[in-house]
């Protein structure tokens, strides 16, 4: 356990730099294109099934069924992704990017939190390349912030797996 915590806390170190999300995307329109849609203004709520894909600014998901719960003015709070898997992906502010995949995504816009469940991944790329990847039963990734924990979660099994590129010197 003791290892683990040593793992996440040097990924963290090793991740924080360049983690913030790219700064323009809350101010961007959103954009949800499905195959059917279902929106009830009074509970808050909107259904989109069927090859849902979401767009704001740099921010992408693609899932099967998206469920948005949003406020009277029009404000989103949560967003559930279910997909087979379902992806996310959003660019930082300093050009890498953050790739997600899970079968559940749950994204609490108020916290800047996203939740990756079952089958969790999360990556941060560089110009096409893998910088580090993460995977495990659960992964919750704080986008403001760029702080990644992950856990089995709910899971009685699953093990947490980290893996560290190196990055080979631009400098000859």
């Amino acid at each position: 356990m003791y290892f683990l915590k040593l793992v996440l806390l040097l990924l963290i170190v090793l991740l924080s730099n360049n983690v913030f999300a790219l700064s323009t995307d809350r101010s961007q329109p959103l954009q949800i294109e499905a195959d059917q849609a279902t929106i009830d203004n009074v509970k808050g709520i909107a259904i989109y099934t069927g090859n849902v894909i979401i767009t704001q600014g740099s921010i992408r998901i693609n899932a099967n069924v998206v469920t948005v719960h949003y406020t009277q003015k029009q404000e989103i709070e949560n967003v559930v992704a279910d997909g087979k898997p379902a992806k996310f992906k959003q660019q930082l502010d300093r050009g890498d990017d953050i790739k997600a995949k899970a079968k559940q995504m749950e994204y609490d816009a108020l916290k800047n939190m996203l939740h990756l469940r079952k089958n969790a991944e999360l990556r941060k790329v560089r110009k096409g390349k893998d910088i580090s990847t993460s995977s495990a039963p659960r992964i919750i990734y704080d986008t403001q912030r760029g702080i990644i924990k992950a856990d089995k979660g709910s899971s009685k099994t699953g093990r947490t797996t980290v893996t560290i590129y190196p990055q080979t010197s631009s400098k000859k």
